[in-house]
């Protein structure tokens, strides 16, 4: 049951993040904990556990991910990877070639890894801001209604 409740929470605030889109990981980072933990998490995700990927791959799929469901997030590639090997989501070799998703990652993320594995979230993203255009739409149409009425 936790696990459900824990994909819901993440879902939610991924949902609740489209909403409002073209904040920086710095603004993520220094508002709300979990919102800056959900966004490096799914970041994260488009690595496979345990691959090494050289920096080249590692900025190809990152620039994927921000064109799509990180197209939530005003941030580069590079800014981007800093951040995940800085939360040691990535890791580094010493020489900076190769990068690997870590199996072990930290406390905070493994709840947010598992929770948003295999979720579409560029599809979440989409829905939600429909769902909200739908809901602004009836608010004003029963505005409009009662003001003409």
């Amino acid at each position: 049951m936790a696990m459900l409740d824990d994909r819901q929470r993440s879902i939610a605030l991924w949902r609740r993040l489209a909403l409002a889109p073209g904040r920086t990981l710095g603004t993520l980072q220094r508002g709300r904990r979990d919102d800056y933990i959900v966004v490096t998490a799914a970041a994260a995700l488009a690595f496979a556990c345990g691959r090494a990927y050289a920096e080249s791959d590692v900025n190809l799929a990152l620039e994927r991910w921000l064109a799509g469901p990180g197209a939530i997030v005003a941030t580069d590639r590079v800014q981007l990877r800093r951040a995940l090997v800085d939360c040691r989501l990535l890791e580094r070799d010493a020489y900076g070639r190769s990068y690997r998703r870590v199996a072990d990652a930290p406390p905070a993320w493994r709840t947010a890894l598992a929770a948003l594995d295999g979720v579409d979230l560029a599809a979440q993203a989409q829905d939600a801001r429909a769902a909200d255009a739908r809901l602004r739409a009836e608010r004003k149409a029963r505005w409009m209604q009662a003001a003409a009425g």
